[in-house]
């Protein structure tokens, strides 16, 4: 039996938590899984410890607790669970400091829902998503934490990966073999957390290493 994703949705519009229940469900019932829905930064803390979630979708203002306070105590706990907010709030103190916790993604308020569930998807898979209205603070939160974790030559072979350059090419642009590119390519994976060059082009273009022109 495949192992679903389970999820926990915090907020305060009950409508707009059976929306995401109703489209989760709809979109990929064999793929996640529901296992608890809040309306406070309270309950959200309270339900996360005892569901122990692979994800948190999460509201940034919420009644009591705002939504960067409840990462704060959830991360303390279960630091390996991924937060993605879908948030209306576009106040930008509350959302640099989301993102220098660690925050897997932010999508605004109101987004067709393809774009959601395409956050939705990337995070689950170990990816990150930024809405463009905050992708320049998210690009600042990676250079500031992630991009201090790689070596001059994980960059520079990041940056080619984004260029759409294979092992190979790669390999003959630096002068070394493909292994040990592909070395390279898994280390920096795995400090970066994620599984694929699409992953490794968005922090490429959010870190300022690739340009979209």
């Amino acid at each position: 039996m495949k192992i679903r994703n389970r999820i926990v949705i915090v907020d305060d519009h009950s409508v707009m938590r059976e929306l995401v229940r109703f489209q989760l469900g709809r979109s990929e019932p064999d793929r996640y899984e529901i296992v608890g829905e809040c309306s406070t930064g309270q309950e959200a803390v309270e339900i996360c410890l005892h569901t122990y979630p692979d994800m948190v979708l999460l509201d940034l203002m919420l009644p009591g607790m705002n939504g960067v306070e409840v990462y704060r105590r959830i991360k303390s706990k279960l630091p390996q669970v991924k937060v993605l907010y879908f948030s209306a709030t576009m106040k930008l103190p509350l959302i640099t400091e989301a993102l220098e916790l660690g925050a897997s993604g932010f999508v605004g308020k109101p987004r067709p829902w393809s774009t959601v569930l395409q956050a939705v998807n990337l995070v689950a898979q170990g990816g990150k998503y930024f809405d463009p209205s905050v992708a320049h603070l998210a690009g600042r939160s990676l250079r500031q934490h992630e991009s201090e974790d790689l070596t001059g030559r994980e960059r520079e072979v990041a940056q080619l990966i984004a260029e759409g350059n294979s092992t190979k090419e790669i390999a003959g642009l630096l002068g070394v073999s493909a292994k040990t590119i592909d070395k390279h390519r898994t280390r920096l994976m795995e400090k970066l957390h994620v599984h694929d060059a699409v992953a490794v082009t968005r922090y490429a273009i959010l870190s300022g290493l690739v340009s979209l022109e």
